[in-house]
């Protein structure tokens, strides 16, 4: 009786980006992308804007150095941002992929930049800088450490720490938020230290709310 060995299916673990200029000519004739320049690396710099968007895509089929307009891959099926502009200098959307880490996203972002409907537990990786607002809502967060410098307003409702920062901040504006990341009041996603807290109410001119339910997701340290 012969043993007939499983076929196994390999899934790819990376991106495959081109390795030849002609192979960079022909992902961007696929997908539409116009204005651009190959540089020595073989990324592209792009005049004007790059929306991958709803393409079924695992990874990012270019690597991306410089976007002058908007970057948009929504409602894909990204497993990372490798291969993402360093620079965007509109919006980027990256919505709804299931994302688990930010890490290859763009350092600076003109526009707002938008990471909501991930799977995401830090913003590990986000960028240094958003020249617009900031929507992280529906993910995994329980703290905001990395956060970036955000110009406009901040959406991270739907996650954990959200729960969190309106407990202690009733209609918490864009400013407050920033301000409660600042005191570095969580720690490890899983600890509040009470006295940074405390620190944090008393210097906002605010009440302490009470700490029993966030006692249900967090550690107290005093």
């Amino acid at each position: 009786m012969k043993h007939i060995k499983p076929y196994k299916i390999f899934e790819s673990t990376s991106p495959n980006f081109p390795t030849t200029e002609d192979g960079v000519v022909e992902v961007c004739d696929k997908y539409g992308i116009e204005n651009y320049t190959i540089n020595d690396d073989l990324s592209i710099d792009v005049d004007g804007g790059v929306g991958l968007y709803s393409k079924n895509l695992e990874y990012l089929p270019l690597k991306f150095n410089y976007v002058s307009g908007y970057f948009d891959c929504y409602g894909n099926k990204l497993k990372t941002l490798e291969g993402c502009p360093q620079t965007v200098g509109g919006y980027f959307y990256c919505t709804n992929n299931g994302l688990k880490t930010l890490k290859g996203s763009p350092k600076t972002v003109g526009g707002g930049f938008y990471c909501s409907n991930n799977r995401l537990k830090t913003l590990e990786g986000c960028p240094q800088t958003v020249g617009g607002s900031f929507y992280c809502a529906d993910n995994e967060l329980r703290d905001l450490e990395h956060f970036p410098e955000v110009s406009g307003s901040i959406n991270i409702e739907g996650n954990t720490v959200y729960l969190l920062v309106h407990t202690f901040i009733e209609n918490a504006n864009s400013f407050l938020i920033e301000d409660f990341i600042d005191y570095e009041i969580v720690r490890n996603g899983d600890t509040v230290m009470l006295d940074r807290l405390q620190t944090f109410i008393r210097d906002n001119d605010l009440e302490m709310p009470d700490l029993e339910e966030i006692k249900e997701h967090y550690k107290i340290i005093e």
